[in-house]
């Protein structure tokens, strides 16, 4: 028992650095895009009592909306009904915008939805060395994406993307849910629940990234059915749910590689677990999800492999990707520039090994730059940090700006006019309410016995945090861990309102106390 409490109250002081980190960084500063749209983030700073105020505003109509509905009796079914329009709320709100934005795929998704259609037809060629863009085979870990991709043509047509946008829109109303379903498990009483729900439905970064045909909402979606059934299991132990999450894990990190740091966080504690509470259970739970994981990354990769008579390749070295993420750009530090492509296309033309010297040579160039100038090295990581955690669109517009038909008023507007201003404006204050109801659950349950698994969440994002210093940097990277931390910001901020209240007639009763002597 000593090691979880150990492990606990790691976790808890790291969340409690990062998020206060967090929370005074959105408090003061935010990064936004020109609307021009180029991949540079710029920072500017907060009136910091207006956001404040904002933040103190939200949390006040929230708990006003949340005690009427928690009024008297049917506090389940109105909660119940509450879910469903939030739910359907979801649902219009993307669908209307798959229909009006119009976006395109571009660069990686263009790459990504030309290599599915090609399957189809029987091309294999961008496995190959020998076709003119090469992006499976320099980007082989896109595969998963890329069957993902090829399954949705071969159901609703060759080259119908829309298809996949509206599948998002589905995925954006699971993940919803299967948020709604986590915060039932972490909340102690039904405020945490209300809140949740209010606060999903003002997720718009969310929401606006269905038009990316992309990894991000279907990995996602699973990551959080993953994290559900997690949960679920260890409540209840029913081998049904420990399988769903060990086949939703799966399919997350076959779609996109970064869900790695959501197996390993359940690994971990498991691990833990297992050793803290000596349970074979917990061994055996983790050894399973990473049997299911390598068999199934092994099995598709076997069939392309068979279905195409290529052998796939490696791809470029991981390694690049940290090297980069050392380096300054065009854009903020650590952010894409060119170099993957230059290393192991241009100058080691597609040796792995010299790739990898290369970029270790660059590592090496890198430290000894910070070494010689700490302070440059401090300002570095400050603004890689922030310039992807700190932006409250999380390049929801950026990502999704070009369109294949003209927009409506409304659209456009939301893109490069009123609305968009208005929207960044709304998002960033949101974003600075999420960072503190986070903050305010680590440090309300820090001295409370809990289950260690319920720390899965914070672990996950700790996790995300650590790789994106390390690795290449990006706004949209951040996403996924951003929609993570609704359950807790929701539960924290139920816990602030509730000893508000109590505090508020404490008070009361204090003053009338007073006048009756």
């Amino acid at each position: 028992m000593k090691l979880l409490r150990l492990a606990d109250r790691t976790i808890s002081i790291l969340g409690l650095l990062l998020f206060g980190a967090l929370t005074g960084f959105s408090l003061f500063f935010t990064v936004y895009f020109s609307t021009s749209y180029e991949e540079i983030p710029y920072e500017m700073g907060d009136i910091v009592p207006m956001v404040l105020a904002v933040c103190a505003f939200g949390l006040f109509c929230m708990e006003w909306i949340t005690r009427w509905i928690l009024k008297e009796d049917s506090k389940e079914k109105r909660i119940r009904i509450l879910l469903g329009l939030v739910l359907l709320y979801t649902l219009c709100f993307c669908v209307l915008w798959v229909k009006g934005a119009g976006c395109i795929p571009v660069g990686d998704q263009a790459s990504v939805c030309t290599a599915a259609e090609g399957f189809r037809n029987g091309d294999y060629s961008m496995l190959t060395q020998d076709s003119y863009e090469k992006y499976l085979f320099i980007h082989p870990h896109q595969l998963g994406l890329t069957a993902l991709i090829e399954l949705i043509f071969a159901c609703f047509g060759n080259g119908n993307f829309q298809a996949f946008e509206y599948l998002n829109c589905l995925g954006a109303v699971l993940c919803v849910y299967s948020g709604y379903r986590i915060t039932r498990l972490l909340a102690k009483d039904k405020r945490g629940i209300v809140y949740y729900l209010l606060l999903a439905a003002c997720c718009f970064p969310l929401f606006f990234y269905v038009t990316f045909v992309y990894g991000e909402i279907p990995s996602l979606t699973y990551s959080l059915l993953a994290v559900w059934m997690y949960l679920e299991y260890q409540r209840r132990e029913k081998k049904r749910c420990l399988a769903a999450c060990c086949a939703a894990c799966a399919l997350a990190c076959l779609i996109r590689n970064n869900s790695l740091i959501l197996l390993i966080a359940f690994v971990s504690i498991w691990l833990i677990t297992g050793l803290g509470k000596c349970q074979w259970k917990a061994f055996a739970a983790a050894g399973l999800l990473v049997v299911v994981f390598l068999l199934s990354r092994f099995g598709l990769c076997s069939l392309y492999e068979e279905r195409s008579g290529v052998s796939l390749n490696e791809g470029a070295p991981m390694i690049l990707y940290v090297a980069m993420g050392m380096q300054k750009g065009e854009g903020a530090p650590g952010w894409s520039n060119g170099y993957i492509l230059h290393a192991y296309w241009g100058a080691s033309e597609f040796d792995s090994d010299l790739a990898s010297a290369i970029a270790l040579e660059d590592i090496r160039a890198s430290v000894s730059g910070f070494r010689s100038d700490p302070l440059y090295m401090a300002e570095f990581y400050r603004e890689k940090f922030t310039s992807q955690w700190n932006d409250p669109t999380y390049e929801c517009f950026a990502m999704t700006h070009i369109n294949g038909w003209e927009r409506c008023g409304v659209v456009n507007s939301m893109y490069v006019g009123k609305l968009h201003t208005l929207m960044t404006w709304f998002m960033n204050q949101y974003q600075s309410l999420i960072f503190t109801g986070v903050f305010l659950w680590i440090l309300y349950y820090y001295w409370r016995d809990k289950p260690l698994e319920d720390q899965v969440l914070l672990v996950t994002v700790l996790g995300g945090f650590l790789f994106h210093m390390m690795w290449e940097a990006k706004g949209r990277y951040i996403l996924p861990y951003f929609v993570m931390l609704l359950p807790m910001a929701a539960v924290g901020m139920a816990e602030l309102a509730e000893r508000v209240s109590a505090w508020l007639v404490l008070y009361n009763q204090r003053q009338k106390g007073k006048y009756r002597r």
